[in-house]
Order: C-alpha cells, then structure tokens, then sequence
C-alpha cells in the first residue's frame, strides 16, 4: 500500500544528495591511486599461465567445434589427443602442493585488498550513516514492492513510506556501485576505484584459476574431448 506523497526540501539535495555522490566519487578515486601506490608487482608463473591457456583452448574447441569443418576439428584434436604426440599424452607436470598460509604475498596482498576496499566502505558508510541519518534523498521513477524497503530504506523504519523512495545510507550504497562509468571515463577501463569490478575479478578469477593438479585437469580435458568427438561423428 502506497503511503502518504512527500515533497522533498530543495535543501536536501545541495546538503544530502550531491555531497553523498561527491564523497563516493573522490574516496574511490583516491581508493585508485592509493591502490596503484601500495599494490606488488605479480610475479606470472609461464608455465601456469601456458597450462590454463591450453585448458581454455580445449574447451573452446568442445563448446565450437560444429562451426568448423571436420577437418580442421579433426587436426585440433590430434594435437590435444594424439596418443603418441598429443598434448595430454605427453605433458607431465610436477605438482608441488602449495600452503596459502605459508605463502606471504597472498596475505599481504589480501591484507592490501581489505585495506583499500573493504576498509574505506565500512567507515565512510558509516559515517555517511551517521552524519545524513533519517534523510529521504531521492524516489525512483517506477513502482516497487515491500520487499525492496530494507534495500532501499536502510536507516529508516517507516512502514507508511512507500518502497520507491531511498534513504542517506542506501543512496550511498547505489552510488558505490553506480559510479563505474565515471570511473572508467575518468580513470581508464582497468581502474582500482570500481568497487562492482574488484568484486567481479575476484569471483571470476576464483573460478578461472589454474587447479593444483594441471595433470588430473589434462586428464580430464582429453576425456571430455574425446567423448565429444565421438558423439559429434554420423
């Protein structure tokens, strides 16, 4: 049930909205040079990097290989299967177990990661939260359900308002991560300051990295190629 219409002070928006949207830009940017300035040069395994690109590549070959002639699926395959030549058969890597706890670069690095990420966010939200309490900022032009309310109305405990409008601290928290064009034009694509993008490579890149055994990963690749290549043929 929509409650009662509300009209907004001018004033909010010169002491509420835009500085809450200039705080987010400016600590972001400062989150990106501050994460150029402390962050370690990355030291690249070739061999691992070389291992990965190969498992990528087979599994590019099993998801596309229809749109190809048989021919060149055929000698990509060899490559890979071939009994005696084939990647899978030949390759051996040795595998030498690694211990994240004993690996000090990681923990500096996931030390430095909470330093310029998750730091920044919980203090300056919440002092936001603090210094623009009970504000109603702004309504979105569409309707939404009760259930948005705890999203869009953190810090305000109004059962009568409607679910459109947006509180101090979940405006903070939208312009956290809708900023990323800002950012992007401002900084470059491959900026620090885009909290939704460390995020997302931090996901992703969980899920794309190499696994401890690159030989039980080649095993398997040449399997599932194999089983393809058998269901693919009339």
């Amino acid at each position: 049930m929509s409650g009662p219409e509300l009209l907004l002070d001018s004033s909010i928006r010169l002491w509420v909205v835009l500085p809450i949207v200039f705080i987010t830009f400016f600590v972001g940017v400062l989150r990106h040079y501050v994460t150029q300035l402390i962050q370690s040069e990355k030291k690249v395994d070739l061999q691992q990097v070389s291992d990965s690109q190969v498992l990528l590549r087979s599994r590019i070959l099993r998801e596309n290989g229809k749109y190809i002639p048989k021919q060149s699926f055929t000698m990509r395959k060899h490559y890979f299967n071939n009994p005696e030549t084939g990647f899978f058969k030949k390759v051996k890597r040795k595998v030498i177990p690694k211990n994240p706890m004993t690996d000090t670069s990681m923990l500096t690095d996931m030390m430095k990661g909470n330093l310029t990420n998750v730091l920044p966010m919980i203090l300056i939200g919440g002092w936001i939260n603090w210094a623009f309490s009970g504000f109603v900022t702004t309504k979105v032009p569409f309707p939404l359900t009760l259930r948005f309310k705890p999203m869009l109305q953190r810090g305000i405990d109004l059962l009568s308002l409607d679910a459109s409008w947006v509180s101090s601290a979940s405006w903070y928290f939208l312009n956290v991560f809708g900023l990323r064009s800002m950012y992007t034009l401002i900084l470059g694509q491959d900026n620090a300051a885009d909290q939704s993008r460390i995020m997302q490579e931090q996901m992703t890149g969980a899920a794309m990295a190499m696994p401890p055994d690159p030989n039980k990963a080649f095993k398997v690749c040449k399997s599932l190629l194999h089983a393809h290549s058998i269901m693919s043929d009339p």
